[in-house]
């Protein structure tokens, strides 16, 4: 059977993907629902063609009296104006985005401009919790609460999360000896420090290392595998040991990788606080799974593997262990709490 073709936009339902908005910030940077800086998080999005009327207003004061509550379930409140009245600042409890050519709007509202506000919720992974259309009953902050707070204890919750992240973990692909033996090439090898910059590599047949500053961190550095002989070894572990798992669980063929790297994470990580994907530039499109194998679980704190858009849930494999997700997976290493942390990483594609 083929895929139907993507339907005309329409009002999103809850449980539908959110639809990408021309939004823009006071800054006159584009505010995206799905960029890296968004993505993970519960978002509120109140809409209204002005603040001059009391029906609009009352949806806006709703939302004002609730926002220390709504600030504890880490919700992210805005108020969607069109670009005009954005622009003139107008006086908001909560910050303002410009629809930059009222398609936004037109969309919420039916394509009829009127004096009330409408509300969209959107969960973590960018999918629709709840919509209230102008005139609906009841407290509108009461609502988004009510469909909102579960969710959010849900995602804090300890142990096994509710929804899991699709990552396939493998156990025992490194031994406690290959372990030591990457840690030891971390330390011995390698020392001359290049450039960010896959362009660095080229040619290389020796190891290097490279400070990797994601979105301005700064407390990892990772050594790459340029020597065929510590490449070698590695593909005699992963190739048997990981790729047919793969092969087994997402039913995807893998022939290639990137030059593997040791990565070390040490001390405060600064930067901004959220998570990354891993094939979001034209350069680094083709890679379709990302691998983790943690070298020395049990000497350091922190660190530990974040996917936001699916739940709060920390996961940190034991030592030799491999954990395997896609590139396009919004992820993110913790900071680090103690001790210094070593890991494999690998990047792996295929023909397609």
């Amino acid at each position: 059977m083929t895929v139907q073709t993507q339907p005309a936009i329409a009002k999103p339902e809850p449980g539908d993907i959110a639809p990408r908005l021309k939004l823009r910030r006071p800054s006159g940077a584009d505010f995206d629902l799905f960029s890296d800086d968004q993505s993970g998080r519960f978002h509120v999005l109140v809409f209204a063609w002005s603040l001059a009327g009391p029906k609009a207003g009352a949806v806006v004061q709703s939302f004002a009296a609730a926002r220390d509550t709504l600030d504890e379930t880490r919700v992210q409140l805005h108020l969607v104006l069109p670009a005009a009245e954005a622009d003139r600042g107008t006086a908001a409890a909560f910050p303002v985005l410009a629809d930059a050519d009222g398609s936004a709007l037109r969309l919420m509202h039916g394509g009829v401009p009127g004096d009330d506000a409408c509300v969209l919720a959107v969960a973590p992974n960018g999918h629709v919790l709840l919509r209230l259309d102008p005139g609906a009953d009841g407290d509108p902050a009461a609502a988004v609460l009510e469909r909102v707070r579960p969710l959010a204890e849900k995602r804090k919750a300890a142990g096994v999360p509710s929804i899991h992240a699709p990552v396939l973990v493998v156990p025992d692909v490194l031994s406690p000896e290959d372990c030591r033996r990457l840690i030891g090439i971390y330390a011995m090898q390698g020392q001359e420090f290049v450039e960010p910059g896959h362009n660095q590599l080229q040619g290389r047949t020796t190891d290097c290392k490279m400070r990797i500053p994601e979105y301005g961190r700064n407390d990892r550095i990772d050594h790459w595998v340029c020597a065929p002989q510590t490449n070698n070894f590695i593909d005699s572990r992963l190739v048997p040991r990981l790729m047919p798992e793969i092969q087994k669980a997402f039913n995807y063929q893998v022939t290639r990788h990137e030059r593997y790297r040791i990565a070390c994470y040490e001390g405060y990580r600064g930067g901004s606080q959220h998570g990354h994907r891993d094939n979001t530039l034209p350069f680094v499109a083709h890679r379709r799974f990302a691998v983790t194998v943690n070298l020395n679980a049990d000497e350091y704190e922190g660190a530990e593997l974040r996917f936001p858009e699916f739940s709060e849930a920390a996961y940190k494999t034991p030592t030799g262990s491999a954990i395997v997700f896609s590139c396009s997976l919004l992820h993110e290493v913790m900071a680090m709490r103690a001790g210094r942390r070593f890991a494999l990483l690998a990047f792996l594609f295929g023909q397609t």
